[in-house]
């Protein structure tokens, strides 16, 4: 569990950075800031984790089986 959450610190870290400070981890485009495939992908992996950790009772409620 502590590996969890050191690997969870690490990956929010760069994660924030990166949301940041694009123009210093990516080269920006000269249309503007927008953003790209790997912050979309970044957001979609920190949303997907709060989710889950906010709603955990209620998923493992919903795949229990019924008695």
């Amino acid at each position: 569990m502590k590996y969890f959450r050191t690997i969870t610190k690490v990956v929010l870290t760069a994660t924030l950075f990166y949301l940041a400070f694009p123009q210093v981890v990516f080269a920006a485009a000269e249309e503007g800031h927008s953003i790209t495939l790997p912050q979309l992908l970044i957001l979609g992996l920190v949303m997907g984790w709060y989710l889950y950790n906010h709603f955990k009772d209620k998923i493992k409620d919903m795949f229990k089986k019924k008695q």
